[in-house]
Protein backbone atom coordinates (compact mmCIF):
# COMPACT_ATOMS: atom_id res chain seq x y z
CA UNK A 1 0.00 0.00 0.00
CA UNK A 2 1.43 3.33 -1.36
CA UNK A 3 1.84 6.11 1.49
CA UNK A 4 2.75 9.74 1.83
CA UNK A 5 5.03 10.51 4.68
CA UNK A 6 6.89 13.77 6.58
CA UNK A 7 11.09 13.48 5.35
CA UNK A 8 11.30 16.86 7.50
CA UNK A 9 10.92 17.76 10.95
CA UNK A 10 8.01 20.01 13.14
CA UNK A 11 10.16 23.41 13.83
CA UNK A 12 9.26 24.65 17.35
CA UNK A 13 11.47 26.06 20.35
CA UNK A 14 13.33 23.00 20.47
CA UNK A 15 14.59 22.79 17.66
CA UNK A 16 18.38 21.84 17.50
CA UNK A 17 20.49 24.92 15.86
CA UNK A 18 24.19 24.62 14.41
CA UNK A 19 26.61 25.70 16.93
CA UNK A 20 23.70 25.99 19.68
CA UNK A 21 22.63 29.56 18.20
CA UNK A 22 18.75 30.48 18.64
CA UNK A 23 16.36 28.52 17.38
CA UNK A 24 12.74 29.00 17.08
CA UNK A 25 10.87 31.61 18.70
CA UNK A 26 6.92 32.87 18.41
CA UNK A 27 4.98 35.66 20.05
CA UNK A 28 1.13 35.54 20.24
CA UNK A 29 -0.23 38.32 18.43
CA UNK A 30 -4.22 37.50 18.57
CA UNK A 31 -5.74 35.07 20.85
CA UNK A 32 -9.40 33.97 20.82
CA UNK A 33 -8.95 32.79 24.56
CA UNK A 34 -8.00 36.64 25.63
CA UNK A 35 -11.37 38.06 23.32
CA UNK A 36 -9.66 38.51 20.07
CA UNK A 37 -11.49 37.21 17.14
CA UNK A 38 -8.81 35.20 15.90
CA UNK A 39 -5.76 33.52 16.15
CA UNK A 40 -2.74 34.89 15.54
CA UNK A 41 1.26 34.73 16.18
CA UNK A 42 4.88 36.18 14.79
CA UNK A 43 7.53 34.14 14.32
CA UNK A 44 11.15 34.70 15.23
CA UNK A 45 13.71 32.02 13.17
CA UNK A 46 16.56 31.65 11.51
CA UNK A 47 16.62 30.26 7.30
CA UNK A 48 18.79 27.55 8.44
CA UNK A 49 15.73 26.41 11.56
CA UNK A 50 15.29 22.80 11.16
CA UNK A 51 14.92 20.71 7.80
CA UNK A 52 16.35 23.34 5.43
CA UNK A 53 17.52 23.39 2.45
CA UNK A 54 20.63 25.89 1.18
CA UNK A 55 21.92 26.95 -2.07
CA UNK A 56 25.01 28.09 -4.03
CA UNK A 57 24.24 32.25 -2.52
CA UNK A 58 24.59 30.74 0.93
CA UNK A 59 28.58 30.50 0.05
CA UNK A 60 28.82 32.41 -3.41
CA UNK A 61 27.62 36.54 -3.99
CA UNK A 62 26.75 34.99 -8.22
CA UNK A 63 24.98 31.56 -6.60
CA UNK A 64 21.77 30.86 -7.23
CA UNK A 65 18.77 31.53 -4.72
CA UNK A 66 15.85 29.86 -3.25
CA UNK A 67 13.59 32.07 -6.15
CA UNK A 68 15.91 31.22 -9.25
CA UNK A 69 14.57 27.72 -9.11
CA UNK A 70 10.96 26.45 -11.08
CA UNK A 71 8.74 24.65 -9.28
CA UNK A 72 9.77 21.37 -11.00
CA UNK A 73 12.71 21.46 -9.49
CA UNK A 74 11.39 20.82 -6.13
CA UNK A 75 9.55 17.79 -7.47
CA UNK A 76 11.77 14.24 -7.48
CA UNK A 77 10.79 10.88 -9.03
CA UNK A 78 14.25 9.51 -9.03
CA UNK A 79 14.99 9.51 -5.06
CA UNK A 80 17.18 7.02 -3.79
CA UNK A 81 18.58 6.59 0.53
CA UNK A 82 21.40 4.88 1.08
CA UNK A 83 21.42 3.52 5.20
CA UNK A 84 25.08 3.68 6.34
CA UNK A 85 23.99 3.83 10.02
CA UNK A 86 25.29 4.42 12.76
CA UNK A 87 27.50 6.93 11.70
CA UNK A 88 30.04 7.65 14.99
CA UNK A 89 29.59 11.19 15.92
CA UNK A 90 32.12 13.77 14.09
CA UNK A 91 32.69 10.83 11.56
CA UNK A 92 33.96 12.83 8.09
CA UNK A 93 31.50 10.72 5.90
CA UNK A 94 33.36 9.86 2.55
CA UNK A 95 33.44 7.69 -0.39
CA UNK A 96 34.38 4.18 1.80
CA UNK A 97 30.87 4.52 3.76
CA UNK A 98 28.89 4.84 0.61
CA UNK A 99 28.19 2.04 -1.93
CA UNK A 100 27.82 3.97 -5.16
CA UNK A 101 27.41 0.91 -7.03
CA UNK A 102 23.67 0.62 -5.16
CA UNK A 103 23.20 4.34 -6.25
CA UNK A 104 21.07 4.20 -9.64
CA UNK A 105 23.11 6.22 -11.98
CA UNK A 106 19.87 8.36 -12.59
CA UNK A 107 18.92 9.41 -9.28
CA UNK A 108 17.97 12.82 -8.79
CA UNK A 109 17.86 12.76 -4.99
CA UNK A 110 19.97 11.16 -2.49
CA UNK A 111 19.43 10.42 0.64
CA UNK A 112 21.95 9.34 3.44
CA UNK A 113 20.67 7.72 6.38
CA UNK A 114 23.32 7.89 9.05
CA UNK A 115 21.35 7.39 11.82
CA UNK A 116 22.22 10.42 13.70
CA UNK A 117 18.74 11.77 13.55
CA UNK A 118 18.01 9.40 17.07
CA UNK A 119 20.37 12.11 19.09
CA UNK A 120 18.15 15.34 17.92
CA UNK A 121 17.51 15.86 21.75
CA UNK A 122 20.84 16.16 23.11
CA UNK A 123 23.35 18.60 22.68
CA UNK A 124 25.74 15.68 20.70
CA UNK A 125 23.19 16.64 17.95
CA UNK A 126 24.72 19.68 16.68
CA UNK A 127 28.58 19.64 18.52
CA UNK A 128 29.59 16.09 17.63
CA UNK A 129 27.47 15.83 14.22
CA UNK A 130 28.96 13.81 11.45
CA UNK A 131 29.52 15.86 7.95
CA UNK A 132 30.26 14.81 4.30
CA UNK A 133 34.04 15.30 2.32
CA UNK A 134 34.07 18.04 0.04
CA UNK A 135 35.60 15.01 -2.10
CA UNK A 136 32.41 13.53 -2.64
CA UNK A 137 31.07 16.19 -4.56
CA UNK A 138 33.44 15.38 -7.99
CA UNK A 139 32.11 11.48 -7.40
CA UNK A 140 28.57 12.58 -7.33
CA UNK A 141 29.17 15.23 -10.11
CA UNK A 142 31.36 12.10 -12.68
CA UNK A 143 29.22 9.26 -11.49
CA UNK A 144 25.28 10.55 -11.43
CA UNK A 145 24.55 13.21 -13.94
CA UNK A 146 20.81 13.89 -13.18
CA UNK A 147 21.60 14.66 -9.25
CA UNK A 148 20.17 18.00 -7.91
CA UNK A 149 20.28 17.88 -4.05
CA UNK A 150 21.40 15.51 -1.49
CA UNK A 151 19.68 15.08 1.93
CA UNK A 152 21.09 13.69 5.06
CA UNK A 153 19.65 13.30 8.96
CA UNK A 154 22.33 15.33 10.13
CA UNK A 155 22.21 18.75 11.41
CA UNK A 156 24.80 20.09 8.61
CA UNK A 157 27.43 18.74 5.90
CA UNK A 158 29.34 20.48 8.23
CA UNK A 159 31.05 18.66 11.72
CA UNK A 160 31.50 21.18 14.28
CA UNK A 161 34.52 19.31 15.26
CA UNK A 162 35.70 20.23 11.72
CA UNK A 163 34.40 23.56 10.63
CA UNK A 164 37.26 24.84 8.25
CA UNK A 165 36.24 21.49 5.94
CA UNK A 166 32.79 22.00 6.27
CA UNK A 167 33.18 25.16 4.55
CA UNK A 168 34.96 23.93 1.56
CA UNK A 169 32.33 21.14 1.47
CA UNK A 170 30.05 23.13 1.83
CA UNK A 171 31.46 25.85 -1.26
CA UNK A 172 32.39 22.65 -2.93
CA UNK A 173 28.64 21.28 -3.17
CA UNK A 174 27.13 24.89 -4.13
CA UNK A 175 29.31 25.14 -6.80
CA UNK A 176 27.65 27.94 -9.19
CA UNK A 177 27.68 26.42 -12.62
CA UNK A 178 26.70 22.60 -11.06
CA UNK A 179 25.51 22.83 -7.68
CA UNK A 180 24.47 20.30 -5.61
CA UNK A 181 21.81 21.75 -3.23
CA UNK A 182 22.18 20.46 0.40
CA UNK A 183 19.37 19.45 2.37
CA UNK A 184 20.01 19.28 5.98
CA UNK A 185 18.10 17.84 9.73
CA UNK A 186 16.14 15.39 7.16
CA UNK A 187 13.76 13.43 9.20
CA UNK A 188 15.02 9.89 7.44
CA UNK A 189 13.65 7.34 10.29
CA UNK A 190 10.52 5.67 8.51
CA UNK A 191 13.13 5.05 5.45
CA UNK A 192 14.12 1.60 5.76
CA UNK A 193 16.77 -0.12 3.46
CA UNK A 194 14.50 -1.82 1.30
CA UNK A 195 11.89 1.45 1.48
CA UNK A 196 11.30 2.39 -2.73
CA UNK A 197 10.85 6.55 -2.76
CA UNK A 198 8.15 6.60 -5.80
CA UNK A 199 8.00 10.62 -5.55
CA UNK A 200 9.60 13.64 -3.16
CA UNK A 201 8.23 16.88 -2.84
CA UNK A 202 10.80 19.57 -1.58
CA UNK A 203 8.52 22.49 -0.42
CA UNK A 204 10.70 26.36 0.67
CA UNK A 205 9.24 28.78 1.91
CA UNK A 206 9.91 31.00 -1.40
CA UNK A 207 11.54 33.73 0.05
CA UNK A 208 13.33 36.44 -2.45
CA UNK A 209 17.06 36.60 -2.37
CA UNK A 210 17.30 33.86 0.36
CA UNK A 211 20.44 31.62 0.34
CA UNK A 212 18.21 28.89 2.53
CA UNK A 213 14.68 28.34 3.50
CA UNK A 214 13.34 25.79 5.69
CA UNK A 215 11.24 23.37 4.19
CA UNK A 216 8.06 20.97 4.42
CA UNK A 217 9.13 17.84 2.20
CA UNK A 218 7.25 14.96 1.83
CA UNK A 219 7.87 11.49 0.02
CA UNK A 220 5.50 8.90 -1.66
CA UNK A 221 6.92 5.07 -0.40
CA UNK A 222 5.56 2.22 -1.68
Amino acid sequence: MKKWVFLSHQINEKTPFYGNGQSFQSKVINSMQKGDSCNSEKWFFSNHTGTHIDCPFHFSINGKKINDYPPDFWIFFKTHCVDISPVSPGTIIDIHQLPLIKIPSDTELLLIKSGFCYHRNESMYWNQNPGLSPDLFSIFRKNFKSLRAIGFDMISISSWQNRQLGRIAHKAFLDTENPILLIEDMELSAIKSETVLEQVIVSPLVIQDADASPCTIIGRIQ
